[in-house]
């Protein structure tokens, strides 16, 4: 495992710069990479920030990643921070909401529990959290799942009625996304981030979703590919 700093005046656990690039492992631009560095440094001196933490994609083993998603636990009072770029999902929760959503079955962040890296925390605050909850986390709901889908097919086809070609694709990619995750669920297996579905989807026997996915992704890089040169 990388190194780690340890501040004994707030007991805090922080990667160093040259160490987030070994945890992220793609970043999706320049200022996702700026921003990730300044939160994780400043969080040190901000008492009310207990853990940052970067799950989905760009932290696994796969070849792409649209953006990096973090997760910010806090504490006392919801921190100031500069506006994360584009590329950067951030999602903020104060501690007890977390352990309130998690014994609720919550989607994201049982997901950020069971495969996300911490960058920043405060006391081992994530990594106590993550020992408790681990071996009881819920899967996602094959029910919530299922409507999910369902309403991105039908914006889908409204968008690709009206000729919206690029937006409807991502729709679809999107009411793909979520089918995959109820037939996984289904099967009892904790899906992993997107572009590892496909694999997931083969091991449990639905080929043709997996390759449903797996066009519906490859058209997603085409069209990032191409709005980049343009």
């Amino acid at each position: 495992m990388s190194q780690q700093l340890t501040s004994e005046r707030v007991s805090s656990t922080a990667f160093t710069r040259g160490d987030l690039s070994d945890v992220v492992k793609r970043w999706p631009d320049e200022a996702s990479r700026v921003w990730t560095h300044g939160a994780v440094g400043g969080a040190s001196d901000n008492e009310a920030v207990k853990a940052i933490v970067a799950t989905g994609s760009s932290v696994r083993d796969v070849e792409h990643s649209d953006d990096l998603d973090l997760v910010l636990v806090y504490g006392e009072c919801r921190p100031i921070l500069a506006r994360p770029p584009i590329s950067i999902d951030l999602r903020l929760y104060e501690q007890d909401e977390v352990l309130q959503k998690l014994a609720a079955g919550h989607d994201y962040l049982s997901w950020t529990v069971r495969y996300g890296v911490v960058l920043f925390e405060r006391r081992d605050w994530w990594t106590t959290l993550r020992a408790d909850w681990q071996d009881r986390l819920s899967l996602p709901s094959v029910t919530d799942a299922l409507k999910r889908a369902q309403r991105a097919e039908g914006l889908y086809r409204k968008l690709f009625e009206i000729g919206d070609a690029d937006a409807a694709a991502d729709l679809q990619l999107s009411m793909l996304t979520f089918l995959s995750r109820a037939a996984l669920s289904k099967a009892d297996v904790f899906a992993k981030s997107r572009p590892e579905l496909p694999d997931q989807l083969h091991g449990i026997g639905e080929r043709e979703l997996a390759e449903r996915l797996i066009d519906a992704l490859e058209r997603r890089t085409e069209r990032t590919t191409r709005d980049s040169v343009i």
